[in-house]
């Protein structure tokens, strides 16, 4: 026999008036009702709830135990009561939204501050992970709103372009290779080159044009993109990154641009079907538009275009 959700409501109201007869006013039902859904409850779960001493029902020790278990239930149910309230009023929905490292600072972290400000109905989550994670996550509705670092191709009907550049290799101003005007895997057969994790399509591509020239370096460091640059702004290798990632780096770099050419984007993405909410909008459109402006590097003049 199942647990029938009046039997805990008549345990609940016994245990919260502390009788029979006021939880039956409070039920609108019968005493007879109310002690027949104790007993067929205490039968079920073969536990003795409440012991009579006089006129007074006495909840046991398992009674009370059980009450604990059966209030979170139903702080559950009011959670979820408060939620569908939310939700139907469009008010206090968490937007939970995933970015990879790249785009947190300052492009994410600038376009929060300019959108949500001060807004304290907006509860976010802002998780930072990998794009496949995220693309993953948004997929399975988890995300409702992803910022990845991906190739062109992958884009689909529910991403939106936000940047899109191609390869550089950053290295420190006083690197020998700092007066070239293009950085080839040739350039690089006795070099430490700083390379992004193996799931990213920029390493992906990377991997195929070192093959392709048959020119492999003499180390390799793999890393974060961010890493990256920082370890190249060191001189202890030639990292190969994306502009977007050098910017949020800040890293006091040349970069030279990477031949065979390689093409890498930033996309935000939504999950497929999902409920459009004005304020993610306004977010990836402030993301796009700080992204498109011109990146000055105080060491790069290839970053500072003439005004």
């Amino acid at each position: 026999m199942r647990l029938k959700p009046r039997q805990v409501e008549a345990f609940r109201s016994v245990m919260m008036t502390g009788g029979i007869t006021v939880a039956a006013d409070a039920m609108n039902v019968t005493q007879p009702a109310v002690s027949r859904l104790i007993r067929d409850l205490e039968e079920i779960v073969q536990i003795t709830l409440f012991e009579r001493v006089g006129a007074r029902l006495v909840p046991t020790a398992e009674a009370t135990q059980l009450f604990r278990e059966v209030e979170r239930l139903y702080l559950g149910l009011d959670q979820i009561a408060q939620a569908a309230d939310d939700i139907r009023r469009h008010k206090n929905i968490v937007l939970r939204i995933a970015s990879v490292t790249s785009l947190v600072r300052p492009y994410l972290h600038q376009a929060i501050i300019n959108v949500v400000g001060n807004r304290l109905d907006i509860p976010l989550v802002i998780d930072v992970e990998n794009s496949r994670h995220i693309w993953d996550m948004v997929d399975k509705n988890r995300y409702d709103l992803g910022f990845v670092f991906s190739s062109p191709r992958m884009a689909d009907k529910n991403a939106v372009l936000l940047h899109g550049s191609s390869a550089i290799a950053a290295m420190a101003p006083d690197h020998r290779l700092a007066s070239r005007k293009i950085i080839t895997p040739a350039d690089l057969m006795d070099e430490r080159v700083l390379i992004p994790g193996r799931n990213s399509p920029l390493r992906l591509a990377l991997d195929r044009a070192f093959s392709r020239e048959d020119h492999q370096p003499a180390s390799t460091m793999e890393t974060s993109m961010l890493n990256c640059c920082h370890f190249a702004a060191s001189g202890i290798g030639i990292g190969i990154v994306d502009r977007t990632s050098l910017h949020s780096a800040g890293a006091k770099v040349v970069a030279i641009p990477f031949e065979p050419r390689i093409d890498v984007s930033y996309f935000a993405i939504r999950p497929s079907g999902g409920q459009r909410i004005p304020v993610l909008d306004d977010i990836v459109k402030r993301v796009r538009e700080l992204m498109e402006r011109p990146f000055n590097n105080p060491v790069d003049p290839m970053f500072n275009p003439p005004t």
